[in-house]
């Protein structure tokens, strides 16, 4: 309870585990009908629901200091090469909803932890990252 009461701190908001459900079902219902990440993402995820589990714990953890995600988001996207477009893409589509269905505290937070994830990500395009780089994730 203190993990997510720091959160609420740190946003200013409360995120509610449907916020994040909605945020991550509402980006990746874009994200599949964009004809540029449609099929990246189509190639790239075999088990959809467990993959929105994990986008969920994810999401959770960084809006509202839950431990439900102990994965490494850069060893994840290992093995995909997308280029500078994707990634505009992809910022573009979050950013929409977010916007739509966080709070502005809370949306600003997730806009600058996809930020990271992005920079990060953009790096690994020639190496892979490290798990380590991912503290600043975390909401507390």
């Amino acid at each position: 309870m203190v993990g997510r009461q720091a959160a609420a701190a740190i946003t200013g908001e409360a995120v509610s585990e449907d916020m994040i459900r909605a945020l991550v079902r509402g980006f990746y219902e874009r994200a599949n009908a964009d004809p540029l990440l449609g099929p990246i993402f189509a190639a790239a995820i075999p088990d959809w629901e467990g993959h929105l589990r994990v986008v969920e714990d994810f999401w959770s953890r960084v809006l509202r200091s839950t431990d439900r995600y102990r994965g490494c988001v850069m060893s994840a996207h290992a093995g995909m090469r997308p280029q500078p477009i994707h990634f505009d893409r992809w910022l573009a589509l979050f950013q929409a909803t977010a916007e739509e269905i966080l709070p502005p505290a809370a949306c600003r937070r997730a806009l600058e932890a996809a930020g990271f994830v992005d920079q990060r990500l953009r790096m690994m395009a020639g190496a892979v990252g490290t798990c380590a780089a991912e503290a600043p994730l975390q909401a507390g």
